[in-house]
């Protein structure tokens, strides 16, 4: 068997020094079997040569499982070599026993057991002392040098190699001195600890590059002397990375290429995967992705083909960065796991670190930082663990960087801290300073602006000293980014150029794209936009070459900001739409969520789009893209980024007009950017909530929160954000007249502006001086300020704010009468607004034509622009898309005016039937397409006259009845009559003339004196009646005398005879005004009236021509319809949709902290008998059940207390375990505007027998109240209170409208019978018959089959 095995064992050597590791395992493992087949029993039957085959198998098992990485098998066969060495006591052999102990204790140190190598080392160097082996003495002192070294305790790695270099010296070891020298100045070596020392690698760990370069330059001297081919190679590509280390990419690659050549000839496959592995990272810090993943597939390949676990490992580590690199994050995680998996399953302990920590960068860049923490802990935990400080420091640095992202910067900053801490102890330069770095930008997200400058300058500082380039680099480009937030643009311009001439040079393509785009920002925020296109374009093409897809989609969301400031939105939605895709291909959620933002203001993805589509005035998208970008933000925990997005929906809010709402949103974003410390986002929200505040002429509030916001900016240095704040300020004085104050601040922002070289906000600082000196009647010098924005404007490309200054100087020459001028001017505002695609900054242009051309009694051309105007507001109208609030509040702020002006023109000019049909346009036209989209018919109203045909055929269907249109406009009152027959009559009447005869002041508006004469409608005091009112929760426990008073509807007043006689006066002039002009045409029964804003608070059925009058009720029938399109919508809804049967009947609901209403219990139970339908009461009378039911009845009656401000409705909620007496909350019990929304409600009529049912916020729509919710979501008609209403009153009334309605007339007559039953059995006071109002159609319910049911089941 002898000469067998000792052929076999020469096999297997072979295949183990030409890298075929499994053939040699093979053999290695069969001739173990052979030897485990013979007679072993005893243990003199071991000769010398059995034991020397099994010490040689053993050996070549040790070292080829080493080779390939697998370090347990290795570990499994160095013990049994060890054991057989102590068993058998082989030849004695304490050199053997030391060596046994040796690679023991470098395979733990491969499986990152560091405690264990250095105990089994200091074992093997104490043999090798006690027995002079100076060679093995020499050896032991470089593997615990390196075993030090992995610890992070350099200063002992350093004396231990140097000891060994000494030896070597010593021994005349030229080889063994070489590879001392080499690995002195190693940059990394990562697999076996040879016998040599490897002080290199602490010099590359300490940053000290010169040095480390010294020792491998000495090194190579030697390996080419003594003809060392493999150490020559080993040399080289130890020096490339060192030169990659250095940023110096280039001569990098030139020594890992000499490396490479040398491994190929010498048919070292290891060495060469080795080296395609070191240029496939080289050619990644170049950003040649394409080339980098060529050489780390090659040296993927040959790993595996040599059976190198640890080195495939390695590859597909490696590969995964590059994929993340390129933003394929899919590709990435997918390549790390497979990593991940062979590491785990080899015992690489400080490997499977690595893969965690790079698996939490890739989940970190997908925005997905909760597993990016749950892996950067796994690593974490394993390097302290196995006592890597370098990489603990790497992870605690990783996490914080995740912190950073989720915008928790108390914590970002404690993780980098305790990096920073690890590193200096360490004496790692390198990692010193990019801890200095990262904690720079940590402090400049918090907006400590001077913090971050300190710690970045740091952190230049050490980079330059250490001679790292590409460190250098990105300490300039960070400090360039702190000074742009600073607002001091040229030096963040220097300092990126500064970084851009060093990444040119060591050839670092993804950098400089970087730095292009860095500029790009810059030139963009000084308002050069030619210039920032430029950089960016020249980014955007690095990018795209080097296939960097998620650089790429980061170029296109910035190139779309620049084109959204050029005003060329088309362009911006182009590049922001590509830049969204991208990053939705690439899983990015966090880049995604930015493009959503940026679609509808400035924010992200998504957060860009909504920017961009703010800006054209699609509110609905923008709010629907801002909202995507929130639940994303939301989703990945961003909490700067979730402030963000409430910041820019607020925004929305507030350009809609929707001011609570907006001040809802930025009051929420506030308490984000405070609870996480952010100074910037905090002060912006301040901003933000000043302005809405300034919108609402909360002035007082408005400079309160704009103060704030500039004690904060001018606290962290932010020179542009304090100019802003000054200018707002500003603003807030002028329009609280204090035009001097104003002046002031704005002068001091023009200063500022000026200063740091912001050309833009140096433009609209002296485009609101401009405004000021108007205001001031100083024309010429407004004239003179609005020509320096211009040219300003001009200068830098802005195309948007030209455009708005030419309009605002034709405004300045219109008002001092010079209308050509101002016409060239409109002209030129209008070419560039159309050019560039903003819809809404055109509207404004056309208004601003319509009223020149007014001012110069052009009244045909007015027109002309008039009709422009209105179809362009419908386009934009469009846009809102399904939004009723948005839509509301677009006529509200923009459709208004021009529709009133258009429509009082066509009157003053005989055409009052076309004006009619623009007044139309502007009633109640959200509701109307909530009617439309509830029964599933269309609306035929348009802005083109031609389709305006047909209103006159909307009565048709009628009988006995005439339609008085009311609508009014500033000093002008216009009245329609529209008969059934489709004639058409029309009056106008001034209502000055009418409040001047009464004794009122002259400039007293009829708006104001609705207000003001009607308000005391809603306090009218009355005896027996109860508050049905809901008022603020805050209710305090009834005292026992309170519970026993007569309750009010709304509050209990002593009787005032003298308001009593104001109303009554009031109405008096009501009547002349609305009703006596046209009362020759009232010659129908009954009479709909289309009110317009204030007048739905007329109590129309109480108006009479003087006290003790017929009331108009008296001769008429009386229902209100928010506009003929409405009526026309109920009349085409299907036969089928509205319910013939069944009955609603809701009374008292009980709500623990509100005052129970008897009175209601007692009508809801009358109203029950009389239909014959059981009601709901008190605690059954619960929000669930009545929303349950909603949709199948045909009546609806509440009886209940009603909000003040809405008219919407407390129900009961369902009682909760433990709920006690406690106040629940208000989603528990109050039936909103909301609620009914989203029901579809088949009801014929719904009566709301509830104080303030027909209340709402008064709007150009109507009311928008709870009363509109149940006709939008398919309720036929409505019975609404105006005011608060008599308890014994209001149910007689009601038993008197029902016991008519059982009867099968209609709802109008009814409520006509019932009013003129109150009126002649002694309830004659205005506040006992008048209040409720029939608004919709008129319709007759079937009552009898439920009255027969009632019978039979003994409902009496």
């Amino acid at each position: 068997m002898t000469p067998f095995m000792s052929i076999a064992l020469l096999v297997a050597l072979f295949w183990l020094n030409s890298d075929r590791i499994q053939k040699a395992i093979e053999i290695c493992s069969e001739c173990l079997i052979l030897l485990n087949g013979t007679d072993q029993n005893s243990k003199d039957q071991f000769d010398s040569a059995l034991l020397q085959f099994y010490s040689d198998i053993y050996t070549v098992l040790f070292s080829a499982y080493r080779h390939i990485s697998d370090y347990i098998s290795a570990e499994r066969y160095g013990r049994k070599l060890f054991d057989l060495y102590r068993e058998y006591g082989i030849i004695g052999d304490r050199g053997g026993e030391a060596s046994c102990y040796g690679n023991l204790g470098t395979v733990f140190k491969s499986l990152g057991q560091y405690d264990k190598a250095k105990e089994y080392q200091q074992k093997a160097l104490l043999i090798r002392t006690e027995i002079g082996d100076r060679g093995g003495e020499a050896s032991s002192y470089g593997n615990l040098g390196t075993v030090f070294k992995s610890l992070g305790q350099y200063d002992k790695a350093e004396e231990y190699l140097q000891k060994a270099l000494v030896i070597r010296t010593e021994i005349g070891d030229r080889g063994g001195e070489a590879s001392c020298y080499g690995n002195l100045g190693t940059v990394f070596k990562g697999e076996e600890a040879s016998c040599y020392g490897n002080i290199g690698t602490v010099f590359k760990s300490l940053g000290q590059y010169d040095k480390a370069e010294e020792y491998l330059q000495k090194a190579l001297v030697i390996g080419a002397e003594i003809g060392d081919r493999g150490g020559e190679a080993s040399c080289y590509g130890n020096l490339g990375t060192v030169f990659k280390s250095l940023g110096q990419y280039d001569k990098a690659e030139e020594y890992l290429q000499k490396a490479l050549v040398i491994t190929i000839e010498m048919g070292d496959r290891g060495g060469e995967a080795s080296c395609y592995g070191n240029l496939g990272t080289v050619f990644g810090s170049l950003g040649q992705y394409g080339k980098a993943e060529e050489y780390l597939q090659k040296a993927l390949l040959i790993t595996t083909e040599i059976g190198d676990r640890g080195g495939e490992a390695s590859s597909y580590g490696n590969l995964g960065t590059v994929f993340g690199s390129l933003g394929q994050y899919d590709k990435a995680k997918e390549y790390h796991q497979k990593a991940l998996v062979i590491r785990t399953e080899i015992g690489d302990r400080e490997g499977e670190a690595i893969d965690y920590g790079n698996l939490g960068t890739v989940f970190n860049s997908l925005g997905q930082y909760d597993k990016a923490e749950e892996y950067l802990q796994k690593a974490l935990v394993i390097k302290t663990e196995i006592g890597d400080r370098g990489g603990e420091a790497a992870c605690y640095g990783n996490l914080g960087t995740v912190f950073k992202s989720l915008g928790q910067y108390d914590k970002a900053e404690e993780y980098l801290q305790k990096a920073l801490v690890i590193t200096i102890e360490m004496g790692d330069r390198g990692g010193e300073a990019s801890c200095y770095g990262n904690l720079g930008t940590v402090f400049g997200s918090l907006g400590q602006y001077g913090k971050a400058e300190e710690y970045l300058q740091k952190a230049l500082l050490i980079t330059t000293e250490i001679g790292d380039r590409g460190g250098e680099a990105s300490s300039y480009g960070n400090l360039g980014t702190v000074f742009g937030s600073l607002g001091q643009y040229d030096k963040a311009k220097e300092y990126h150029q500064k970084a851009l001439v060093i990444r040119t040079e060591i050839g670092d393509r993804e950098g400089e794209a970087i730095d292009y785009g860095n500029l790009g920002t810059v030139f963009n925020s000084l308002g050069q936009y030619d210039k920032a296109e430029e950089y960016l374009q020249k980014a955007l093409v690095i990018k795209t070459e080097i296939g960097d897809r998620g650089g790429e989609a980061a170029c296109y969301g910035n190139l779309g900001t620049v084109f959204k400031s050029l005003g060329q939105y088309d362009k911006a939605e182009e590049y922001l739409q590509k830049a969204l895709v991208i990053r939705t291909e690439i899983g990015d959620r966090e880049g995604e969520a930015t493009n959503y933002g940026n679609l509808g203001t400035e924010a992200s993805s998504y957060g860009n789009l909504g920017t961009v589509f703010w800006f054209l005035g699609q509110y609905d998208k923008a709010e629907e893209y801002y909202q995507k970008a929130l639940v994303i933000r939301t989703e990945i925990g961003d909490r700067g980024g979730e402030a963000s997005c409430f910041g820019n929906l607020g925004t929305v809010f507030k350009s809609l007009g929707q001011y609570d709402k907006a001040e809802e949103y930025l009051q929420k974003a506030l308490v984000i950017t405070t609870e996480i410390g952010d100074r910037e986002g905090e002060a912006t929200d301040y901003a933000n909530l000043g302005t809405v505040f300034k919108s609402l002429g909360q002035y007082d509030k408005a400079e309160e929160y704009l103060q704030k916001a500039l004690v904060i900016r001018t606290e962290i240095g932010n020179r542009r954000g304090e100019a802003s704040c000054y200018g707002n300020l500003g603003t807030v004085f002028e329009s609280l007249g204090q035009y001097d104050k104003a002046e002031e601040y704005l002068q001091k922002a023009l200063v500022i502006r000026t200063e740091i070289g912001d050309r833009g906000g140096e433009a609209s600082c002296y485009g609101n001086l401009g405004t000021v000196f108007g205001s001031l009647g100083q024309y010429d010098k407004a004239e003179e300020y609005l020509q320096k924005v211009l040219v300003i404007r001009t200068e830098i490309g802005h195309r948007e704010g030209e455009a708005t200054d030419y309009g605002n100087l034709g405004i300045v020459f219109r008002t001092v009468g010079d209308f050509e001028a101002s016409e060239v001017c409109l002209e030129k505002a209008l070419l560039i607004f159309r050019d560039i695609g903003d819809g809404r900054k055109e509207f404004d242009i056309l208004l601003g034509y319509a009223v020149l051309y007014l001012y110069q009694y052009k009244i045909k051309d007015s027109l002309l622009y008039l009709h422009l105007c209105i179809e362009k507001y419908e386009e934009l109208r469009y846009f809102l898309g399904a939004n009723d609030q948005f839509k509301t509040s677009f006529l509200e702020h923009t459709g208004m005016f021009p529709y009133k002006l258009l429509c009082t023109l066509l009157c003053d000019t005989g055409n009052a039937r076309d004006a009619l049909y623009v007044e139309e346009l502007g009633r109640a036209r959200g509701l109307s397409d909530l009617m439309a989209e509830k029964y599933s018919v269309e609306t035929h109203i348009s802005a083109n006259p031609q389709s305006w045909v047909g209103i006159e055929n909307i009565l048709r269907k009628k009988n006995n009845c005439t339609c008085l249109y009311i609508s009014y406009f500033q000093n002008r009152l216009h009245l329609w009559i529209l008969k059934t027959s489709g004639v058409l009559h029309y009056r106008r009447v001034s209502p000055e003339e009418n409040l001047v005869q009464a004794g009122l002041p002259k400039d007293l508006s009829l708006s104001q004196f609705l207000d003001d004469n009607f308000r005391s409608l809603c306090i009218l005091p009355t005896k027996d009646c109860e508050d049905r009112s809901l008022h603020t929760i805050k209710v305090q426990p009834l005292s026992p005398a309170q519970k026993s008073s007569a309750r009010l509807r709304l509050m209990e007043e002593d009787e005032d005879e003298d308001e009593d006689e104001k109303v009554i006066l009031s109405l008096s002039l009501c009547y002349k005004m609305f009703i006596a002009p046209v009362n020759d045409f009232l010659e129908e029964p009954e009479v709909i009236i289309v009110p317009d804003r204030r007048l739905y608070k007329v109590p129309f059925a109480a108006l009479s021509e003087k006290e003790g009058a017929e009331y108009l009720s008296e001769t008429h029938r009386i229902r209100v319809i928010p506009s003929l399109t409405t009526l026309k919508i109920i009349q085409d809804s299907p036969e089928d949709y509205h319910s013939n049967t069944g009955a609603l009947i809701i009374g008292n609901p009980k709500v623990d902290g509100l005052q129970p209403l008897p009175g209601a219990r007692k009508e809801a139970e009358m109203v029950g008998r009389l239909v014959g339908v059981p009601p709901l009461v008190e605690e059954k009378a619960t929000k669930q059940a009545v929303l349950g039911r909603i949709s199948s009845v045909s009546l609806i009656h509440f009886a209940a207390h009603g909000n003040a401000e809405r008219g919407e409705i407390a129900l009961s909620p369902i009682p909760t375990p433990n709920s006690g007496n406690a106040i629940p909350p208000q989603e528990a019990y109050m039936l909103t505007m909301a609620d009914v929304s989203r029901v579809k409600v088949r009801a014929k009529l719904v009566v709301l027998s509830c104080c303030h049912s027909g209340s709402g916020e008064i709007r150009a729509e109507g009311v928008i109240g709870i009363a509109r919710a149940f006709l939008g979501s398919g309720a036929r008609s409505v019975l609404v209170a105006l005011w608060a209403i008599p308890d014994s009153a209001t149910e007689k009334l009601m038993g008197r409208f029902y016991e008519h309605l059982i009867e099968r007339e209609s709802a109008s007559e009814s409520l006509h019978q019932a009013m003129k039953w109150m009126r002649k059995n002694g309830l004659n006071k205005i506040s006992e018959w008048a209040s409720f109002t029939l608004i919709g159609d008129d319709v007759r319910l079937e009552f009898d089959k439920q009255r027969q049911d009632s019978v039979r089941t003994g409902i009496s």
